[in-house]
């Protein structure tokens, strides 16, 4: 961008991409890496691939835009890529599993004449999955702009908030316990504070962050009826089940277009979800909440893509809570 001014026109910018298709993807080279004692980007060594990713995130016609570096150009230094994509169904391919991007791979350039050597030297899905997260210098380029973005804010956890686990194995330090209940006539539990708990604290963050992750596209397999091409076998029950509980404790991540769901495992599944007329039982919120300004998260942040798994699990106290109260969940905790 330093080099060739066009790129620093919306209007060049918007011609680009229009010309892509409906799910076309821009890739550009950006120049040398960035270091993480580069000054506010606008005002260091490369000013023009600032204002190119701003007016990228200016255009209606791009939804989702990535960076990452490769050192494996010719280069003494490593060089910066940009992608830019009109859809953000994108995402679901740039986050894509290891073994996913080696099989597409596999499946579209095929093996070499010897096949010895890799149809492709310096890139796999290892390198692919490598990209999910860019270097840590462009997210704090990122929040050097003014004002803050929002999200700056919340690049790790706050450690002046306190954290409380619930133990099943130590009754004593543990934070939670749990209370037998009825919920539509059926056996239950629910979850209740062994001691008071300060307003912003994390609720149960070990166990959160063992949530696993699951992709849509494993979701519909599931969904499928896996045993329909085995003579004589009925029904799965265990795959049923499996899915019942995906379909009760998990959630779609809330970056829109990964294809992405985390499904809890641990203690904290089994906190009660509020009714409509329960809001004001509600004590618990997640760690980052909505963005302001109602226009959702921005098409480009280095923040999101690097803590995308805590941004997903993460929950906190909304509120002061008392020893001996019910932990409580809003039913729109994961809605984005």
């Amino acid at each position: 961008p330093e080099q060739h001014d066009e790129f620093t026109d919306p209007d060049v910018i918007d011609a680009l991409v229009g010309s892509l298709a409906p799910d076309g993807v821009l890739a550009i080279q950006v120049g040398i890496a960035p270091s993480i004692l580069d000054p506010r980007a606008d005002k260091g060594v490369n000013p023009k691939r600032e204002l190119l990713i701003n007016n990228l995130e200016s255009s209606s016609l791009v939804s989702s835009i990535h960076v990452y570096e490769e050192a494996h150009c010719g280069y003494w230094e490593p060089r910066a890529f940009l992608v830019a994509c009109r859809d953000v169904s994108c995402r679901k391919r740039w986050y894509a599993e290891t073994d996913e991007v080696d099989y597409r791979i596999y499946d579209r350039i095929g093996g070499t004449k010897s096949m010895e050597n890799p149809s492709l030297v310096h890139f796999d899905g290892a390198t692919q999955r490598s990209f999910h997260a860019p270097p840590r210098a462009w997210e704090s380029i990122y929040c050097h702009r003014e004002p803050t973005p929002f999200e700056c804010e919340y690049r790790g956890l706050d450690l002046d908030k306190g954290l409380y686990e619930f133990d099943p194995e130590d009754e004593e330090g543990s934070a939670f316990e749990l209370r037998a209940a009825k919920d539509e006539g059926e056996e239950a539990a629910e979850v209740y504070a062994k001691v008071d708990i300060p307003e912003g604290s994390y609720i149960m963050p070990t166990h959160l962050a063992a949530s696993f992750e699951v992709s849509d596209d494993s979701m519909d397999n599931i969904r499928g009826d896996p045993t329909a091409d085995v003579e004589g076998l009925g029904g799965a029950t265990v795959i049923e089940d499996f899915i019942e509980f995906i379909d009760d404790h998990g959630h779609k991540s809330l970056q829109a277009g990964s294809g992405k769901n985390y499904v809890e495992i641990g203690g904290s599944f089994t906190i009660r979800t509020a009714e409509e007329d329960e809001t004001a039982e509600v004590n618990v919120r997640r760690w980052i909440p909505t963005h302001p300004a109602g226009i959702g998260r921005p098409k480009y942040s280095p923040v999101y893509d690097r803590h995308r798994h805590s941004f997903d699990v993460f929950v906190v106290a909304s509120r002061d809570i008392k020893a001996g109260e019910e932990i409580v969940k809003p039913s729109t905790l994961w809605e984005a």
